[in-house]
Parts: C-alpha cells; structure tokens; sequence
C-alpha cells in the first residue's frame, strides 16, 4: 500500500463522523493549554520583577527621616482602579472597574485617608454627615479644598491635610445612565468612626 492508498482508506473510514464542536473553539482550548504550559516560568520572572519593586519602596520608606511608613513611592495600580500619590501631597483615585472596593479602601486609608469605599451604590449605612459650617458657597469651597473631580467621570483627587479633624470621606461609585461604560464617583465628607472609615 503506497501513501496515496493510505490516505483514501483513511478518508473513508472517517467520512461518516461528524464534528458538533466548532473548529474556532478546539483551536482556542489549544491556544490556553499551551498558555498554562509557559505560566510556571513567566510566574518565575513575575515574582522576580515584583521582588525587586517591592524593594525600591521599602529601602525609601527606610531612609524617611521621620520615620513614616510609605505605603507606596508613587502608584498602586490594578486593572479596576488606580491610586496615585501626587508631588503636593495629593491623592488621584481612577476607577475603571467596579471591583475590589475593599482593596481600594485599604490602599486609602494606609495611605492616611480616614476611607470607606463602597462600589454600585452601596453606601456604608454606620457613615454619617460631617457638617461643614457657614452658607452653601461656603461649604462648597471647603469641600474643593478637599477634593477636586479630575478629567472624566470617574477621577477624584483628595487632598488629606485640608480634611478637617475628625474628617473621613465616603466614596461610593456606581453607573450612571449619564457616565457612559465608566463608573461614576460619590464623594462625601462623613464623620471619622471605626464603622464608617476605619477611625
């Protein structure tokens, strides 16, 4: 039997399957198990790279004359939502994703920031108004001392020392019909209480 012979028996002997899954999902279960194959040595040079980011900060945080922890040199960041520390002391917060409120509420608050931070319009029920003083233009200007909204929806920047004592803020972020596919934020002043923002 030469080769031309053995592939029209074997064509014949298949010719009545019939395949009911479709060829772009065999090719694509292909593609993810040669992807978990790679995954130990990327997670290899991942946690080598991660190690020595991590070292950066710490050494920094070690030479701070006064002795303040840092919790970050510069950017936490995640896929959902991103902390950055700014130059002047304040703090610029980009939500994309309603995910891992409690992370971000973390982040904030060990960055100094009395925080509670709750996603799709779940406000913490234990926060309370904090009460500003003075006529409405009054209060406004003192909230903006606070924060400010940057570019978009879905940017705030706060800055921790105008926050008066006792100060904490409630950050709720939902969508809104109005704000597109990104998140909308909520940013009120609330009384600073272990249930509401941690202390």
């Amino acid at each position: 039997m030469n080769d031309d012979e053995l592939i029209t028996a074997v064509r014949e002997s298949v010719t009545g399957v019939h395949m009911d899954t479709p060829a772009a999902r065999i090719v694509s279960r292909g593609h993810a198990i040669r992807a978990r194959r790679r995954i130990p040595g990327l997670a290899g040079a991942v946690a080598a790279v991660a190690g020595a980011a991590l070292a950066v900060p710490m050494l920094l945080a070690g030479g701070n004359q006064a002795g303040h922890q840092v919790s970050h040199q510069a950017t936490a960041q995640l896929a959902a939502w991103t902390v950055t520390t700014q130059a002047n002391g304040g703090i610029r917060i980009t939500v994309r994703e309603l995910r891992d409120p409690a992370g971000l509420q973390r982040t904030l608050r060990t960055d100094g920031v009395p925080a509670s931070v709750t996603f799709s319009g779940h406000a913490n029920p234990a926060c309370r108004g904090f009460p500003l003083g003075g006529d409405p233009s009054q209060r406004l200007r003192r909230l903006r001392r606070i924060v400010t909204v940057g570019r978009g929806p879905n940017v705030v920047v706060i800055h921790p020392h105008a926050l008066p004592s006792g100060a904490g803020l409630q950050i709720v972020a939902q969508f809104r019909h109005d704000s597109g596919p990104r998140p909308s934020l909520t940013v009120r002043l609330v009384k600073a209480t272990p249930r509401c923002t941690g202390g």
